[in-house]
């Protein structure tokens, strides 16, 4: 990889997912200095078949090689949908040639990530569990969970809903709103599901397929690659599922949200290795404007700044998102203001992740078109207007609270103002 010159900036990324390894790889690329820390001693990633859309691609396109392995990991973008009994609805293709969509499976996109950040030579230190973060005017901190603390210019919390940057950041600890759903997942090799007679018959000789079978207070997704399986069941929440991606449910608790249901949905939970998976509570978040530290130096990347449900679909492309508009506001803003550089982000960044998302949108230019300007409102207050979310529709924080209320009054929570999807 060729890298743009040397910015000085040092960073610390707190968090080895995929917000924190597409910005580690990024910032190498832009000439800032990087080393990731991550809590897990072995490294892994958890959920199904997901989807990048083409803001999250523009960027990657930069690193040799990257994109050419992500195309043979990839699967077709077409989606099957089906009712619960197994009748077929409809397929449809996501994505279109000049704005592409790209299916795969989530551990072996974080694979990819993992492997291409080693192969730069980025620092990845694992078992490194952060306890807390802190700052001074020139450095962003942590403390470790054995008391040892850890500097740099900046600091990335990509560390997901759990992090304990909250503290320095906003100050208080959002408390989430349970949606009364949770969701079962599963992931394994596609050989274990395969070798199942039922299962092999009902995907016959087809190695790439991402389905959705959707019943009464459910739904439930299917996808193969070439090498892995996955499955996930949205479900009324009895209290039994928790936001941990490390506790292990078993599986069979699944039946009895699919009692009726297509047989073929009986047979994938049957396969599963172990008959262990996990049951992950489904909760809002209200949108948070503030992801920066007052003083700039600690900043919040992906799920801890604004998480999404699994089953949104598009909060792997807005953690890529994230990775490169920062990493680009960071070379902008150079070593001396690299704290106003994060404000920017923070700022070019909080209008577009609150609603539905431009296709068309590259974060990465964005950044570098807009910075200047959002850094004199920052500083001098002059007039500056974010055009990265949707047309015609003026921007305003909300908060899932205020959107239940309406939904339990039967009033509409779609606005139709502006020109979306575009």
């Amino acid at each position: 990889m060729e890298r743009l010159s040397d910015t000085g900036i040092s960073i610390l990324v707190v968090g080895a997912g995929i917000a924190g390894l597409a910005f580690a790889i990024e910032s190498h690329r832009q000439g800032h200095s990087v080393k990731v820390l991550e809590k897990r001693i072995d490294p892994g990633d958890y959920g199904e078949i997901f989807f990048i859309q083409s803001p999250g691609l523009h960027t990657p396109s930069k690193w040799p090689g990257f994109l050419k392995r992500l195309n043979k990991s990839a699967i077709s973008a077409e989606f099957q949908f089906f009712k619960f009994s197994g009748e077929k609805l409809f397929g449809t293709k996501l994505g279109n040639p000049q704005l592409p969509t790209i299916s795969v499976s989530r551990r072996e996109f974080y694979l990819l990530l993992l492997n291409y950040a080693t192969e730069l030579g980025i620092s990845i230190e694992t078992g490194q569990e952060v306890n807390d973060f802190f700052e001074t005017k020139e450095l962003g901190g942590v403390v470790l969970t054995d008391g040892s603390k850890l500097t740099a210019d900046i600091v990335v919390a990509a560390d997901g809903v759990g992090s304990k940057s909250w503290g320095l950041v906003t100050g208080t600890k959002e408390k989430p709103i349970s949606s009364g759903f949770a969701l079962y997942r599963a992931s394994y090799r596609a050989e274990e599901a395969l070798k199942h007679p039922a299962i092999a018959e009902f995907f016959k000789d087809k190695r790439e397929w991402t389905s959705l079978h959707i019943g009464p207070g459910a739904h439930f997704f299917t996808g193969l690659s070439p090498t892995e399986f996955c499955w996930g069941l949205t479900h009324r929440d009895e209290d039994a599922a928790v936001e941990d991606w490390n506790r292990i449910a078993d599986s069979r608790g699944a039946f009895k949200y699919v009692e009726g249901w297509a047989p073929i949905v009986h047979e994938v939970i049957k396969s599963t290795p172990n008959n262990q998976a996990t049951d992950w509570k489904l909760r809002f978040r209200d949108p948070q404007p503030k992801w920066v530290s007052d003083g700039g130096r600690v900043v919040q990347c992906g799920d801890s700044a604004h998480s999404f449900l699994p089953s949104s679909g598009f909060g792997a492309t807005t953690a890529l998102e994230d990775a490169f508009s920062l990493a680009a506001c960071l070379k902008m803003s150079g070593k001396e203001s690299a704290a106003l550089g994060t404000k920017v982000h923070n700022k070019l960044r909080i209008a577009r992740f609150t609603r539905s998302w431009l296709l068309k949108h590259d974060p990465e230019q964005y950044a570098y078109d807009n910075y200047e300007a959002c850094a004199a409102h920052l500083l001098h207050g002059k007039e500056f207007k974010n055009t990265n979310t949707v047309p015609g529709f003026p921007f305003k924080l909300w908060t899932v609270q205020e959107l239940l209320d309406k939904s339990d009054k039967g009033e509409s929570i779609d606005d139709d103002e502006g020109d979306w999807y575009s």
